[in-house]
């Protein structure tokens, strides 16, 4: 297909489009994968830091009320039971963040309190309370330290509370309750307006605040995430999460103390308003640029066109016979190519002369040239065509001296019987004159049974190999199409054959079912078969004490016949394998090989029989020609059938 023809000018313009596009999208291109990574990247650090700072002032907070448990603990034991509970008061309602503090027995008995105005009713109830089987309670007593509890409804207030437990000497553990409230009225201070949405989780996963328009879409329990499965080891995780279908980067934090996350949020790619900024900003410029190059492009490709159009416009004068100046311009280039022009029209009117002249001259000899090649060609097909019938009527004798060698046993022995038959009956014609007996006559009888059994198997021995001599004779001599099974040509070559190969060390067996039926021409089959199995006799086993010739066929599952015909050899050259099937190839060139008899099989095949005939081979892995050859045969001309 012709390529598309353009004008300069709406190429140049194109060109310059296209350049521009490509360049500004390159550019866009390179802007948004180095800064949309960048500012991904810095989204993850804020989120990030955001939850760590609000898991810090939760830190510093409960590190606070723990500081005043551990000096309420280490002073219990310089003060009086009256002194103490004096001074737990005072910390209860002094304190903020703590509404009541409990001094509990080793056996889990409440023996002293601290409570906060609000609670102050219920220190009756709580005193002689018995908290043994309070988790916290058993915790401190089993480890010895101090234990931060997760949030439970308070005996007291009936409020979400957060207990914190610490040893007040061997025998006491030294209870405060802080409320959840006054802990997460902490977290909603430090929650800027512009900072990320942050949510505080439980140990349980359940969302105890949310901030901002975060993702949450109403779940109250985010313990499944795996961002805080991951983080459960008290690491600090960037992680991306998704809701309803959007992508959001998160930061978690964790508290070791009360085993709570800290998730700030902030969303990801073009939901981000940073990314999208950036996108947006990046497509303007292109658009910008796309603009800027369609209005600009067409006033620059006519600077560049116009005097490049002088110029076609000159040469296409010039072409017609004129003799115009040539133009000049402010372009360098261009100048020089319209003085190189004009020069070179200058050199071709003289050499248009001298070439009429030349062309004349080079004519009247070519013409000779051609009748002289003609001539030369003629006489090469002939002395081809003489070659071809040469090697096939060699073959021929080749196959008529063998059988002649073979028929010349049965023969003799049949000749030797008879004779030996005529000698017995001049005996007996004797013995009738002396006196006939009967053992004569029985002698007689067995000398003619054992005669004429003799003389029937070699002339009926003879007989077959005449036929299948005749009948492989007729078919290469006349070449005519018949229909026939594919298992009887190949046993008429082997019997053909078979004289000339008990001469030799070699083998040839066969391999060919019957129901292989063709339409086709049985004469250049056989003779295609014969040269393959000639060729491998001649070359493949050529100083070899022993060789093995195989014919296979079969039906291809496109309903070709496939024949096979492979040897154990010597393999053909991989330098020759590609002509093999040229005419005049041959490794026995001036030792009696012409180089004709594969060229005549590929022939035959390929011109007459339809089919296709292709080499497999290798140097010292012997050679496998495959024929494929249609049941029916396509109708061939004369000359084809004659010249194989």
């Amino acid at each position: 297909m012709a390529a598309r023809e353009w004008k300069l000018r709406s190429f140049i313009v194109a060109i310059m489009i296209v350049t521009t596009l490509i360049t500004v999208f390159l550019v866009s291109a390179a802007v948004l994968l180095l800064r949309i990574p960048v500012i991904e990247a810095e989204n993850q650090r804020e989120v990030q830091l955001h939850a760590n700072e609000y898991a810090a002032h939760v830190q510093v907070l409960l590190g606070g009320i723990e500081s005043r448990l551990d000096v309420l603990a280490n002073t219990h034991a310089r003060l009086s039971p009256s002194q103490f509970e004096a001074l737990l008061e005072q910390m209860a309602q002094g304190t903020r963040g703590i509404h009541a503090l409990y001094l509990v027995a080793r056996d889990g008995t409440v023996v002293a309190a601290g409570l906060g105005d609000n609670v102050e009713i219920f220190r009756g109830d709580i005193l002689g309370s018995d908290l043994s089987a309070t988790p916290l309670f058993r915790r401190v007593i089993d480890r010895g330290q101090r234990q931060w509890s997760d949030t439970y409804l308070s005996a007291l207030s009936g409020n979400l509370t957060v207990g914190l437990a610490t040893p007040a000497g061997p025998d006491h553990v030294l209870i405060g309750e802080v409320p959840l409230a006054s802990v997460l009225d902490t977290v909603k201070m430090l929650a800027r307006e512009y900072a990320p949405p942050l949510w505080v989780l439980d140990s349980r996963g359940e969302v105890m605040i949310e901030t901002g328009n975060g993702p949450r879409a109403g779940r109250s329990n985010l313990k499944g995430l795996p961002i805080l499965q991951a983080a459960g080891d008290g690491e600090a995780r960037t992680a991306d999460l998704e809701f309803g279908g959007k992508r959001y980067h998160a930061g978690v934090a964790y508290s070791e103390a009360l085993h709570w996350h800290f998730v700030t949020t902030t969303p990801a790619g073009l939901d981000n308003p940073r990314v999208l900024s950036t996108v947006l900003i990046v497509i303007g410029a292109f658009g910008v640029a796309i603009l800027v190059s369609i209005f600009l492009s067409p006033t620059w490709a006519q600077q560049l066109a116009a005097p490049l159009d002088r110029i076609v416009a000159q040469a296409r004068e010039t072409a017609q016979g004129g003799n115009g100046r040539w133009p000049r311009g402010r372009i360098a280039e261009l100048n020089a190519l319209s003085a190189d022009l004009e020069s070179m029209a200058g050199a071709l009117r003289e050499l248009n002369v001298e070439l009429e002249h030349r062309v004349e001259k080079r004519t009247q000899a070519l013409a000779e040239s051609n009748e002289s090649l003609s001539n030369t060609l003629a006489r090469l097909e002939q002395a081809q065509h003489e070659l071809v019938r040469a090697e096939k009527m060699a073959a021929l004798g080749g196959l008529v001296a063998g059988v002649a060698h073979e028929l010349n046993t049965p023969i003799g022995n049949g000749l030797m019987a008879v004779s030996t038959l005529s000698d017995q009956a001049r005996e007996f014609r004797r013995t009738m004159q002396e006196g006939l007996r009967r053992s004569d006559l029985e002698h007689l009888l067995g000398s003619v049974e054992q005669a004429t059994d003799i003389a029937a198997r070699n002339l009926s021995r003879a007989a077959d190999l005449v036929t299948s001599f005749k009948q492989v004779a007729v078919d290469q001599a006349s070449s005519q199409r018949r229909r026939f099974e594919l298992a009887e040509v190949v046993g008429e070559i082997a019997v053909t054959l078979g004289p000339s190969l008990k001469r030799t060390p070699y083998v040839l067996t066969t391999d060919v079912p019957a129901g292989l039926a063709l339409d086709s021409y049985p004469g250049p089959l056989g003779q295609t078969l014969a040269n393959l199995i000639n060729n491998a006799l001649l070359h493949a086993f050529d100083g070899r004490d022993a060789g093995h010739v195989h014919i296979a066929a079969r039906l291809a599952d496109d309903g070709m016949i496939e024949v096979d015909v492979t040897d154990d050899g010597k393999g053909i050259p991989a330098g020759l394998i590609g002509r093999i099937f040229d005419p005049f190839v041959t490794t026995r060139m001036g030792r009696g090989g012409t180089g004709l008899g594969l060229h005549i099989a590929y022939n035959a095949v390929t011109h007459v029989l339809g089919g296709s005939l292709q080499v497999d081979s290798a140097e010292g892995q012997g050679a496998h020609f495959r024929l494929r050859l249609p049941a029916v045969a396509p109708a061939a001309a004369a000359g084809d059938i004659h010249e194989v």
